[in-house]
């Protein structure tokens, strides 16, 4: 039987290189005449989108049935990893039902900014979190015998400009905070793909740079699978091969081929890098997965009930004034809000799924057998509805208790585009406050897929965070107000009370092409904490309508070495009536005074059923690893030679008191000479300090002028000097949205962005062979013909 290597040596440089090229939208090239197949590949961080038919990114073609289970944003507030293994082991099986070898996902990229529009597709601000979550899905749906590919590798923390933009990270932040999450989940599962990212990082795009693909995955972290691009984010055939990139998706219908073949016979493109590209998709394509065997319309059923499951375990009880939850189903209450009717489960672009069926919350009441009355209240049009609301206010006053129904409509946050802001729509906010004002007993059931600010949050009683909660997060909200279920959910990210509480607030967006991560390590609750900023939750957080007690911490050693570990114990009490879950939270504390160390690090955690009135004696591990730090000198991690912390907890901010750890490693670096903000943050940081701490240097934002035009300019730039361009983009546009029934809609503003806002390179290489390279560069071309004819009179 031929191996690989026998293979590779038998092909042409021709077959090589269209090895590493994409066949269509979802499959790699195949050569049957040596007996090479092809993989196909699917969406699906939150279920599979598979497109038996023409592929696209949005979710606009029809896609095959599927789960659609809760998005990432939620499933991350299980702090359950042996759930999120159930969910990983159901989509890799509805994966193999419909032949699918390899799914995309997850993403676990760091929520950096709340205004990231792609946030309810990612788990965590933290790292650990979100490597932890990451890890069980992957292992899981490839223990069902699906690849995963995770992403987005790396830096990718915005959706402005995602394809120009270049993420200005620090050493420090960007292996402590930005990389972490993907080297747990690579050394911990070793997932058979991995897809870098559209952006640059550190000035090299991510297909282009040796120093994340080959240096960190393969040589540091022992990364085995293939690196794939996101769809249409390769920048250079030859480069990207060389720095350890695989495959190019989807299909440009070998449009830079002849260039790397060239450059393969001419010694520029390495042989052993094209080897290892080639070897690697051949090896996925090779591997024997198994058939599925199964009813489809069971699994489908059966993962139902897991979806539905697993919001139960993710919603995040954030307020219970009066202990006004669970409600009492013996009175009619009176629901408001048209999110009630409309429930959002899921978040918009490529993840879509098509589910067999989904609830709304009032479904779910209904299905529950809980009596209300509805009003709607407001419109997602947030406009003045005048009659709508004051036949709200009329029903609240005489109603026991009112549920309010608040969330983020579909065109507020997509894949394509960032947020805005941070609020909730203003009718919405303004009910709410009306509400109130004549019904005391307000609950408000919030629907979104990332935090936004709660202005009346002292004046209602209960809130429950519902996330985007999947096909059935109408039972799911039923039984949690019910008291059927008693929620569990713990915050994955912090809650900040406005937006201008933020430590990127003042510069996110600001230049999104060249984006300097100015607050460096300082992300979420590692900023709130060390400056001293209040936040409306803090990360970790969740109530339950049954009450815990922690107590009794203890340590198998106080002090750590290389190699070592320490073991955490202490008792969980449910001292209260009901049975429950609660998370035991881990963190390692820094001495206040050092520079770029936040105070404490969640590095361990634990969820715990228990009974009323149980105990339980909870052992979690911390290896020396959780103790060690980033030094960019020895290009390793390393255990540092400093006074350390372990703090147990139910929330970044109730812990029980720090028990003292020695951490005998290697001497700090001093850090005297790093501006003050760095060692405590005071307000917002500023990119002068940056670039003194970090030595990058971010650039200003220059229109680009006729003349300069290149195939990295976009339609709109090249447009705004030449009709014909103008025209062009029109067509293609209007063309392109032309199935979009909308044109306010999510999809047709991220068709809009793709069209007007994708370098014209970047577009021609997912067209399909549609736009060639002929007519990219007439195209621009034209618009620079405009500096010629200004500069010389033709």
């Amino acid at each position: 039987m031929q191996t690989i290597q026998d293979k590779l040596t038998e092909l042409t440089p021709e077959e090589l290189i269209s090895l590493t090229s994409g066949a269509d939208f979802w499959k790699s090239v195949a050569i049957p005449e040596k007996q090479i197949p092809s993989f196909r590949m699917s969406d699906g961080p939150n279920g599979l989108r598979y497109q038996a038919s023409e592929g696209d990114a949005l979710g606009i073609n029809e896609s095959a049935i599927s789960t659609c289970f809760p998005t990432a944003s939620a499933v991350a507030c299980t702090w359950d990893p042996d759930l999120v293994s159930e969910m990983g082991q159901a989509i890799g099986l509805e994966a193999r039902s419909l032949n699918v070898d390899m799914v995309l996902g997850p993403g676990i990229n760091i929520k950096r900014n709340p205004l990231c529009g792609r946030n309810f597709e990612y788990f965590s601000e933290d790292p650990y979190l979100a490597g932890m979550i990451g890890a069980a899905w992957i292992k899981s749906l490839q223990s069902k015998g699906a690849a995963a590919c995770l992403k987005h590798f790396a830096g990718n923390n915005q959706e402005n400009d995602r394809l120009l933009s270049d993420s200005l990270i620090d050493p420090t932040a960007l292996h402590e905070m930005y990389l972490e999450a993907f080297r747990i989940a690579v050394q911990t599962a070793q997932p058979e793909g991995i897809m870098c990212s559209y952006n640059k990082i550190n000035g090299t795009y991510s297909s282009d740079n040796d120093y994340l693909l080959t240096e960190m995955l393969r040589n540091q972290w022992g990364f085995k699978g293939a690196v794939i691009t996101d769809w249409g984010a390769l920048n250079n055939k030859v480069a990207s091969i060389n720095a350890g990139t695989d495959l190019e998706m989807p299909t440009s219908r070998g449009m830079f081929d002849p260039e790397a073949v060239k450059a393969l016979k001419d010694g520029h493109l390495k042989r052993s890098a094209v080897n290892r590209a080639a070897g690697n998709v051949i090896r996925i394509a090779e591997t024997k997965r198994p058939a599925f065997k199964g009813d489809r319309t069971t699994l489908l059923k059966d993962n139902g009930e897991l979806a539905q499951r697993i919001e139960e375990n993710a919603a995040v009880l954030l307020k219970n004034d009066d202990q006004i939850l669970p409600i009492s189903t013996s009175e009619k209450i009176l629901v408001v809000g048209q999110m009630a009717v409309d429930t959002r489960y899921q978040g918009a672009g490529s993840s879509h799924i098509n589910p067999p069926s989904h609830t709304s919350i009032l479904q779910g009441l209904d299905k529950a057998k809980i009596a209300y009355d509805y009003q709607q209240g407001y419109g997602f049009s947030n406009s003045n509805t005048g009659a709508l609301t004051e036949a709200a206010i009329a029903a609240a006053k005489n109603a026991k208790t009112v549920v309010f129904v608040a969330g983020l409509p579909e065109s507020d946050e997509s894949e394509g585009f960032d947020r805005q802001n941070m609020n909730l729509p203003a009718n919405q906010n303004a009910l709410i406050e009306r509400l109130a004002a004549v019904n005391p007993n307000l609950i408000v059931l919030l629907v979104a897929g990332a935090p936004t600010e709660l202005p009346w949050l002292s004046k209602v009683k209960g809130l429950i965070n519902l996330y985007l909660g999947g096909q059935f997060v109408g039972d799911a909200a039923a039984r949690i107000l019910a008291g059927a279920v008693n929620p569990s959910g713990k915050l994955a990210e912090s809650y900040p009370i406005s937006y201008q509480d933020v430590a990127s607030a003042d510069i996110y967006d600001r230049n999104p092409r060249s984006v300097g991560y100015a607050e460096s390590v300082y992300v979420g609750y590692r900023y709130y904490e060390k400056a001293d900023q209040p936040v409306a939750f803090p990360f970790g957080y969740g109530q339950s309508y049954t009450t815990f007690q922690l107590s009794d911490p203890s340590l198998s050693g106080t002090e750590i070495q290389t190699g070592q570990s320490i073991e955490v114990t202490v008792t969980v009490a449910n001292t209260g009536d009901r049975d429950g879950a609660e998370v035991v939270q881990v963190y390692v504390g820094n001495s206040p005074k050092r520079a770029l160390k936040p105070l404490k690090e969640l590095k361990g955690f634990q969820k715990v059923f228990l009974k009323a009135g149980e105990r339980k004696r909870v052992t979690i591990s911390l290896s020396d690893h959780a103790f060690s730090e980033w030094n960019d000198a020895s290009q390793s991690w390393q255990l540092p030679a400093a006074e350390k912390f372990v703090i147990v907890g139910t929330s970044s901010a109730q812990t029980l008191p720090p028990l003292s750890v020695k951490a005998n490693g290697q001497s700090v670096p001093s850090d005297k000479n790093l501006p003050s903000w760095y060692v405590k943050p005071t307000g917002k940081p500023n990119l002068a300090d940056f670039s003194k701490m970090s030595g990058l240097t971010v650039q200003p934002f220059v229109t680009t002028q006729p003349g300069q035009y290149t195939r990295l300019n976009t339609p709109r730039e090249l447009g705004a000097h030449s009709i014909i361009v103008r025209k062009i983009a029109n067509i293609v546009k209007k063309n392109m949205t032309k199935d979009i029934p909308d044109p306010n809609s999510p999809e047709a503003k991220f068709m809009e962005t793709i069209v007007m806002d994708t370098p014209l390179i970047r577009l021609a290489q997912q067209s399909a062979g549609k736009l060639s390279l002929a007519l990219v560069d007439k195209l621009v071309a034209v618009a620079n013909r405009h500096y010629v004819k200004a500069a010389f009179g033709r």
